[in-house]
């Protein structure tokens, strides 16, 4: 079912007119995105948006911190194609211990970080710049960070055509940059330098879009050289928008989306018929979890008798089992 439909569903459902009044229709698409974030969430469901492509990325000498980009939302696993090693994951205070003399060599294990504001901190105490690859991005870039000594400072910019510009000409000692944000969202790629518009790219911010979201995460020991990396992950899905979007789950299930959303709404006014509308949605959920556990030729089949005959357990459990 398309965006479209499942609303119409809910509509009909909750008798509402098939065009309700525009705050009807928000707070309902609210609640069916929020049914579609509380599926996608359950950890018996992340099968849901796991990658088909890996996301390949090179090692840079004495670098520790890399990043996923937006379109990834999780990591599952990372190979070094390089040394034809699958890495292991290692907890961030087992990190910070045996990173403590800062070795290097070929790594062996990651360290997930979770959500970070840029891909790569500045190398050096710098002036950091925006740039945008549209002339119709005319907003205000937003910068949140530290300076040298751990200072906080906030810089912004309204940014002019695709020239790069500075957030702040009189601030030139960022060593971390905790945000990054536009006023609007982008309308081409604005990207976050490293001192002028030709340094090191930090972070960017891709079309439609008002902030970056990287995934971090540290290799473990610091490699001391390039390689390859594939990493295996699990898909970000944006919110359903237009009409014609379609949750990421099978198509038969899509209905537990109307009725999560007939169960909010009925709820929010207090009606009894709202736990009913729960029970089905839970109901949805519990087979589309047993639907992604179990593979095809692992389905269970109805029969008239036990295929495996003799019950251990006496003659008469199960009832259908031959008494031996």
């Amino acid at each position: 079912m398309e965006f479209s439909a499942i609303l119409s569903a809910a509509y009909e459902d909750l008798g509402y007119q098939s065009s309700p009044s525009s705050d009807v229709v928000t707070r309902i698409k609210r609640y069916v995105n929020e049914g579609m974030q509380a599926i996608l969430a359950e950890p018996a469901l992340y099968g849901l948006l796991e990658a088909d492509v890996p996301y390949t990325f090179a090692s840079v000498a004495d670098r520790a911190q890399y990043s996923l980009p937006d379109g990834h939302a999780y990591l599952r696993t990372l190979t070094d194609t390089t040394n034809d090693r699958v890495l292991t994951s290692l907890s961030l205070s087992d990190y910070r211990r045996l990173n403590a003399a800062e070795s290097t060599g070929t790594p062996s294990h990651y360290v997930l970080l979770g959500r970070v504001p840029v891909a790569v901190q500045p190398s050096d105490a710098s002036e950091i710049s925006a740039k945008p690859t549209s002339a119709s991005d005319t907003g205000t870039a937003y910068i949140e960070g530290l300076i040298t000594g751990g200072y906080k400072r906030i810089a912004s910019v309204s940014m002019t055509g695709t020239t790069a510009v500075s957030l702040a000409t009189a601030i030139t000692t960022f060593i971390e940059v905790t945000d990054f944000y536009l006023s609007a969202a982008a309308v081409g790629t604005v990207t976050l330098l490293e001192d002028s518009g030709s340094g090191t790219e930090l972070a960017r911010i891709t079309i439609g879009q008002k902030r970056p979201n990287y995934q971090g995460f540290y290799l473990w020991p610091t490699p001391a050289g390039a390689a390859t990396y594939v990493a295996d992950t699990r898909r970000e899905h944006e919110l359903l928008v237009q009409d014609t979007d379609e949750p990421p789950m099978p198509r038969d299930f899509h209905p537990m989306l109307v009725k999560y959303a007939t169960y909010r709404d009925w709820e929010r006014k207090d009606d009894s018929r709202s736990e009913g509308c729960r029970q089905q949605f839970d109901q949805f959920l519990s087979r589309l979890k047993y639907r992604l556990a179990n593979s095809g030729d692992g389905m269970p089949v109805a029969r008239s008798r036990r295929p495996y005959g003799v019950s251990r357990l006496g003659g008469y459990y199960p009832v259908d089992t031959v008494v031996s």
